[in-house]
């Protein structure tokens, strides 16, 4: 869903704005409805917990724990808490790499039969730095113009599945843009793109 500027002006476009925000809260309801039918698909007691409050945490925590991951080259680790498709992307990322050459990773703190997603922003500074391994020491140099500390804003999602009435861990399932409004309202929207004015 759009977020900050990205959302249509309150103001200057009043309709699409109260279409989007009618939308969010459809859409808040149909994600309840989905979570408590996840919850009491299964009949074996006792119940999954829904343990939202833990999805945050656990998003951040997964979050580190693949960047850093990406960075050593670990594709054990890789494998055990991301699904296909990204480890898949990750595994060719760093196949791709000189072996001479190695990512340090750091996340500074944080500003801020059944399947269950969650997309969470994550907001963070980062720095990624190449380094390359020069002569027989094996010395490494950082490349010139990396390492370098930056904002970060990604959309992370999580995956949980539910097979056989068992639960499984979380997983990063992968990253997700933010949602532009025009996508959200689609062209069958209730309200026009442009707001006509007398």
């Amino acid at each position: 869903m759009p977020t900050g500027r990205r959302k249509p002006s309150l103001f200057l476009e009043p309709r699409r704005r109260l279409a989007l925000e009618w939308y969010r809260a459809r859409q808040r309801f149909v994600e309840l409805r989905m979570g408590w039918s996840y919850k009491y698909l299964s009949k074996k007691k006792p119940r999954p917990k829904m343990g939202l409050r833990r999805v945050g945490p656990t998003a951040q925590a997964l979050y580190r724990q693949m960047y850093t991951a990406f960075a050593d080259g670990d594709i054990t680790t890789l494998s055990t808490i991301c699904t296909e498709g990204l480890l898949a992307s990750f595994k060719s990322r760093i196949a791709a790499r000189p072996r001479n050459e190695r990512l340090r990773v750091a996340v500074l703190p944080y500003k801020g039969s059944a399947l269950r997603q969650v997309v969470i922003r994550m907001r963070s500074r980062q720095s990624l730095a190449r380094l390359v391994s020069r002569g027989p020491g094996r010395l490494e140099a950082l490349v010139q113009g990396t390492g370098e500390e930056k904002p970060v804003s990604e959309y992370l999602v999580l995956q949980r599945r539910m097979w056989k009435e068992v639960e499984e861990p979380w997983m990063v399932w992968g990253t997700t843009e933010e949602t532009e409004p025009d996508t959200v309202l689609g062209s069958n929207a209730l309200v026009p793109a442009t707001a006509k004015t007398k």
